[in-house]
């Protein structure tokens, strides 16, 4: 009997999650009912739910600036990307699946840059997103923590300074002692 309460409870959580329905059950918000543990309730290892509410896009193969691979050396990203005319608002998807920060000064940047022309030309370049991820002895971003495997997302648009940048690719810069280095994708979502 309690394991089929536990069923329903799951079922209930799982369905409310999709619909993005708030659980009225004591708690101010989902995301807040969403990160507790339930130890000894669910099961003699406990049950954590983790479910990362603001990290759920929808994929677009049109949109990939990276494929999964690994990055053990500085380098620009083969893949660009052209998004048109007009302004581009969305957030940029980082799936790491890999990343070596065993001796502690490891920092790998993905930097998304901007240009009017697919040349990439030197002059004509712009930063319009960055995220360093690494360990945090070598990392000065407040996290507090060293980044392990997981989903990254920044806000991305093509303009900066009132000047919008057709063209998007990635730059990864890898700093430290690196053996294995980082292994991850990323792609765009719109908003």
């Amino acid at each position: 009997m309690l394991t089929k309460i536990k069923l329903m409870f799951a079922v209930l959580l799982a369905v409310a999650v999709v619909l993005r329905v708030r659980i009225a059950i004591g708690f101010r918000s989902l995301a807040e009912f969403a990160h507790l543990r339930f130890m000894g309730w669910m099961g003699k290892q406990g049950f954590v739910l983790s479910l990362n509410l603001y990290s759920q896009h929808t994929y677009d193969a049109s949109l990939l600036l990276k494929a999964a691979g690994l990055v053990a050396a500085s380098a620009d990203g083969s893949l660009i990307l052209d998004l048109g005319e007009g302004l581009f608002e969305g957030v940029a998807i980082i799936d790491v699946t890999a990343i070596e920060v065993a001796t502690g000064d490891e920092t790998y940047q993905v930097i998304y840059e901007g240009s009017p022309d697919a040349a990439f030309t030197a002059g004509t370049l712009a930063v319009l997103q960055r995220i360093m991820l690494g360990s945090v002895a070598a990392s000065t971003a407040p996290q507090g923590f060293a980044d392990t495997v997981g989903r990254f997302t920044v806000p991305l648009r093509n303009e900066r300074n009132g000047t919008l940048y057709r063209y998007m690719r990635i730059r990864t810069v890898v700093i430290g002692t690196i053996a294995t280095g980082i292994n991850y994708s990323t792609w765009l979502a719109k908003r």
